[in-house]
């Protein structure tokens, strides 16, 4: 068990109101530190107090800010809390988070540890103060602010130490600031390796267990009394030395009306992806997508007879309530015509879903059709060859990759638009961004797969996909449409496995040319000065290709690859898969050639598309 002490190295019931503006978190979680002895829990328990938050309260996925590891650096965090002084109004409430190591000077008081500072007394320059954490709160004009640190000696100068115990009426109608932490001038405790620390224990459980909105006080008190019994350490939580506490607490709201949605929603496949589109990270999520892939499994031999039918009929199979199953196909009696225009043309067209005059929104589909680029194979060393040491990173392999095709582009919403309203599936959200030229978001890698199929019977391919239920198996024969592996996809970006460290090209991040969060990233090694950030997508044809004449193999959007990202994990849907080339919202370090991150296949998010690929001999 470590604890969180940089100078031992040893490693020992009703919901009746809701928030008037916005719930921000700030959440910094370091396990990886550089210099000083790692952490085992810090990432885990701040990532399970995000999905908590997200999911049972009010706080949603676009107001939440989380630093970890590698990027928690002393300028990261810095420019996090500067962030906030300028956008939190005096409507919002702000939660702050720090897991990772504390450490405490006689005369100067505690500090936070970011990921880069060294141990040495001539480090603590390093370190950014309690005071300091404490003077940007005091600039931050938020109505309500928490701050959690669960951190050695994280008590030190953080609560006014005259008040450790409070009782009273305190109402959320009342400004507040107050602090919680895993101890007071003291070593706590990490937990045990894949567990949570006791501090994040009690919290978690705390407010998992809420049978009435909690406010901070009885989350301050039930913490401390669960800690206290349990670990040798002793938690602290009162208001803060800071301006701005009127005497109120900040309380918070469960989500309204998510259960009774859940109710009314779970019974049908469009009730569980209104669900999901509502609450990505709600409390049934899992459920959910559990039940839509049992759905799908349940009708694939529907889609089998689908594929041996000619390309323009499609048939719909009614439920018993006498409803249409949205994207499924003709049984037996029930053989329902409808037609869809000629795809091929890609022009207007629309359709009807079913022997109704009711027909689907007109969909226009651009002439935009990315080209395929033949990409000559070859024997190169993948990972990371500049040996960055941010990120997280390939282990350098020699790989062979084989000739293959890779479209030269992003796949667009034109032509994922086409796929859906040819089969009468779920349009993908494009966040009020546009759709047409853009890159399809809001795809998970099933619908990847599902897409590929399709195109490939659509252009007389073989399909390389068998798709039974929620395991896919892969004809690496056929010459149809797939994912590139995720070997292919740093090979083309390199351009033919070449030294380069961006997409493009380059071995600098230029916001000019990459669409990625240069506001972030600013600071970052390997990256040209400025603060840039669109924060959105841009069209797949535009910025600058590498060598090979590709579109945003950096950039714009993550792309999913066929890989799972543990080859150990079992064959099923539950492997994480790989995605690669970082996204408009990344630092720049997430946007390098052997930068991998990973997701679930289920998950539809903004930062999320993909490119296709075909075999070299398939044309």
């Amino acid at each position: 068990m470590a604890d969180r002490d940089l100078v031992r190295k040893d490693r020992q019931s009703s919901n009746t109101s809701s928030p008037p503006g916005i719930n921000y978190l700030l959440a910094i979680a370091i396990n990886d530190y550089l210099h000083c002895s790692k952490l085992s829990n810090a990432v885990r328990d701040v990532e399970a107090f995000i999905e908590l938050l997200t999911t049972r309260y009010h706080f949603d996925p676009e107001h939440v800010t989380f630093i970890k590891d590698t990027d928690a650096t002393e300028k990261r965090i810095r420019r996090a809390f500067d962030r906030l002084i300028d956008v939190v109004t005096e409507q919002d409430n702000l939660i702050v988070y720090f897991s990772g190591h504390g450490r405490h000077h006689e005369r100067r008081g505690g500090y936070w540890i970011p990921v880069e500072a060294g141990t040495s007394d001539e480090d603590w320059s390093d370190y950014i103060p309690n005071d300091t954490i404490k003077s940007y709160l005091g600039k931050i004009k938020s109505f309500h602010t928490f701050l959690i640190a669960d951190s050695c000696f994280s008590g030190s100068l953080f609560i006014d130490k005259s008040k450790e115990k409070f009782s009273g009426d305190r109402r959320d109608t009342e400004p507040s600031r107050w602090g919680l932490t895993s101890g007071k001038k003291e070593i706590v405790s990490d937990g045990h390796p894949g567990q949570h620390s006791p501090f994040a224990t009690a919290l978690l459980d705390v407010l998992r267990k809420a049978d009435q909105p909690p406010g901070v006080m009885r989350i301050c008190d039930l913490v401390l009394e669960k800690v206290a019994a349990n670990a040798e350490q002793t938690p602290m939580g009162s208001p803060l030395q800071v301006l701005g506490h009127q005497g109120g607490q900040l309380v918070l709201y469960f989500r309204e009306g998510e259960e009774e949605e859940w109710s009314n929603l779970c019974s049908t496949l469009e009730g569980c992806e209104q669900y999901l589109d509502k609450y990505p990270n709600g409390k049934y999520q899992l459920k959910a997508k559990d039940m839509i892939l049992d759905y799908l499994e349940s009708h694939q031999q529907i889609w089998s007879e689908n594929s041996r039918i000619g390309k323009k009929d499609i048939f719909v199979l009614p439920r018993k309530t006498g409803n249409y199953n949205k994207g499924l196909i003709r049984i037996n009696k029930y053989k329902l015509f409808f037609t869809v225009a000629c795809v091929a043309s890609l022009t207007y067209f629309s359709l009807n879903s079913k022997p109704t005059e009711k027909k689907h929104p007109q969909v226009f589909v651009s002439s935009f059709r990315s080209e395929m680029r033949l990409i000559k194979g070859d024997t190169f060393v993948m990972g990371d060859v500049f040996k960055d040491e941010t990120g997280i990173s390939v282990e350098l392999v020699s790989t062979q990759v084989n000739d293959f095709y890779i479209s030269n582009c992003e796949l667009t919403f034109a032509e994922f638009d086409a796929f859906c309203q040819a089969t009468d599936r779920r349009f993908p959200k494009d966040y009020g961004w546009g759709r047409h030229n853009l890159p399809v978001i809001d795809v998970s890698w099933f619908d990847a797969i599902e897409y590929c199929n399709w195109r490939s019977r659509e252009e007389g391919l073989n399909e390389v996909y068998k798709v039974t239920g929620r395991k896919i198996a892969m004809n690496s024969d056929a010459n149809g449409y797939r994912l590139p592996t995720e070997a292919e996809w740093e090979y083309a970006a390199r351009e033919y496995g070449k030294a380069k460290r961006f997409g493009n090209g380059t071995n600098v991040a230029n916001p000019k040319e990459l669409n990625y969060n240069a506001f972030e990233g600013f600071g970052q090694k390997n990256t040209v000065g400025g603060i840039f950030y669109r924060n959105k997508t841009v069209p797949v044809d535009s910025l600058k290709t590498n060598a090979l004449g590709l579109y945003n193999m950096s950039g714009n959007v993550h792309e999913w690859c066929w890989d799972r990202y543990n080859q150990s994990f079992p064959s099923n849907y539950k492997a994480l898969r790989v995605c690669r080339g970082g996204s408009w919202n990344s630092v720049p370090s997430s946007l390098r050639t052997s930068s991998r991150v990973s997701a679930s296949p289920l998950e539809r998010l903004n930062v999320i598309g993909f490119r296709v690929a075909k075999n070299g001999d398939a044309l």
